[in-house]
């Protein structure tokens, strides 16, 4: 019997270069200060608010339970929130979650939103399995709102793999990147 679910971490917003957590144009020393230096090139009245990224909720697949030794996979829908299973697994019930996070920045700002290729998942008795195949609710040009707000879900695919000890009550962390383009 296993019970997946992959935890939410305390999510900072981080990126490649420094301060591209905050907007273009307020990126200069790290200073958020209205600059106006006359030449009409500063940000007078932009917000330079840096981004935030808070878990509203778990993605969870609920209980399922290997059969035999082959491999499977769980895909947890994202429109509908229902479990898909494929391979030698079965459902035990339990509700399953799809993620949702909320994104806070400065308002009107474009965002890009990455999550990884894959996670390890693992139990304190040695049970593992991955988490592949994230997608997401999000348009192709996600945004802030005028409120500098952005709410989207999240969801993935559960691989158990023969020669793994998928057992136990299965967490990972999902590292979740945002940063200004």
């Amino acid at each position: 019997m296993a019970n997946f679910a992959a935890g939410g971490a305390p999510l900072l917003a981080q990126g490649n270069c420094p301060n591209c957590d905050l907007p273009p144009g307020c990126r200069g020393n790290g200073n958020t200060k209205d600059k106006n230096n006359g030449n009409g090139n500063g940000n007078k009245g932009r917000k330079c608010e840096r981004l935030e990224v808070t878990i509203e909720s778990d993605l969870d697949f609920g209980r399922m339970v290997l059969l035999g030794g082959g491999d499977a996979r769980v895909i947890l829908d994202l429109t509908t929130g229902s479990k898909i299973l494929i391979g030698d697994v079965d459902d035990l019930g339990g509700m399953p979650i799809t993620g949702s996070a909320l994104v806070t920045g400065a308002p009107s700002e474009a965002v890009v939103i990455d999550l990884p290729g894959s996670i390890d998942m693992r139990d304190p008795t040695g049970g593992n399995a991955q988490l592949r195949d994230f997608v997401t609710d999000l348009d192709g040009f996600p945004a802030l709102d005028a409120d500098g707000r952005l709410e989207f879900r999240f969801s993935g695919t559960l691989v158990l793999e023969a020669d793994t000890n998928a057992s136990g009550n299965l967490r990972g962390r999902i590292p979740i990147r945002v940063e200004y383009p």
